[in-house]
């Protein structure tokens, strides 16, 4: 169980803690009315059970919310995830950079490419020509002239380029692709980090508003119990109410500070200065 019953059961918590304070009211209003007296006890009593339950399952819910508080994984803060978000930023900045070089790379490759090629477009033309007395006369050349071996040359570097162009953008493939995999494993610990603390917010604050209900309803209840049972004592021995209004003070005074129904503490105020006038 998470926090999922906390709601509803705080939920039949407020309602019973309303219908228990009505109760209370009631009852204390109904001092001064002996002929409704006993069926005003009746239903604070009855109301007190309900409340009583309610109290009991609103305690089972919260010992279950804070079991499984106590199993979420410990909130890393605002910190831990503001450096995820910038490792996260940083790794994705690294992989854009390494994109660009590798479309450098290709840029680089295909003008190798091309060097290579005219290189041996101009050595399988000059080859044979060169190797032609009237050829080498016409153009002034000897025959040991050096530009078939710069040809041969010149092809040579450019593959060799090429070969080491390609390999290198293997790697630079390589380490894009690992540094979008390190910036979307760093977005993750960044989420599950502000979901961590996102749910611990949310589970202390459902946990202190329960809190505060059950507070409430423990001292409503428990104060609706003792009048119902002053005032069943004093019905009984038939000698006035001072039970009652003992029980009737004390629940003025404890619920004047646990209460925010200053309707419902009135009413209780003025029914014991009612009482305390007849007696």
């Amino acid at each position: 169980m998470s926090l999922s019953a906390l709601p509803s059961a705080s939920s039949s918590a407020v309602l019973a803690s309303s219908r228990a304070l009505r109760a209370l009211v009631q009852l204390a209003e109904a001092l001064g009315k002996p002929e409704a007296l006993a069926a005003e006890v009746a239903k604070a009593q009855e109301a007190a059970a309900e409340a009583e339950a309610a109290l009991e399952g609103l305690e089972a819910a919260l010992a279950a919310a804070l079991s499984h508080s106590a199993q979420l994984p410990a909130a890393r803060g605002l910190e831990a995830q503001g450096i995820y978000r910038a490792l996260r930023d940083m790794a994705a900045a690294h992989a854009r950079e390494l994109e660009r070089e590798v479309g450098r790379n290709l840029r680089r490759r295909r003008l190798l490419g091309v060097l290579r090629n005219v290189a041996v477009g101009l050595l399988l033309l000059c080859a044979p020509l060169l190797s032609l007395d009237v050829v080498r006369e016409a153009l002034g050349v000897t025959q040991e002239s050096h530009v078939v071996p710069c040809l041969a040359t010149v092809t040579a570097v450019c593959q060799v380029a090429l070969w080491s162009a390609e390999r290198s953008e293997g790697h630079l493939v390589e380490a894009a692709e690992q540094q979008r995999r390190q910036a979307v494993r760093y977005g993750r610990m960044a989420q599950n980090a502000a979901n961590a603390a996102a749910e611990a917010t949310e589970a202390a604050g459902a946990i202190g508003a329960a809190n505060a209900v059950r507070e409430t309803l423990e001292e409503v209840s428990n104060q609706l119990r003792l009048l119902a049972n002053a005032v069943a004592r004093d019905v009984e021995a038939a000698h006035g109410f001072t039970g009652s209004a003992r029980a009737l003070g004390n629940a003025v005074t404890a619920l004047g500070a646990v209460l925010k129904d200053e309707e419902g503490t009135q009413r209780l105020a003025r029914a014991l200065q009612g009482l305390s006038g007849e007696e």
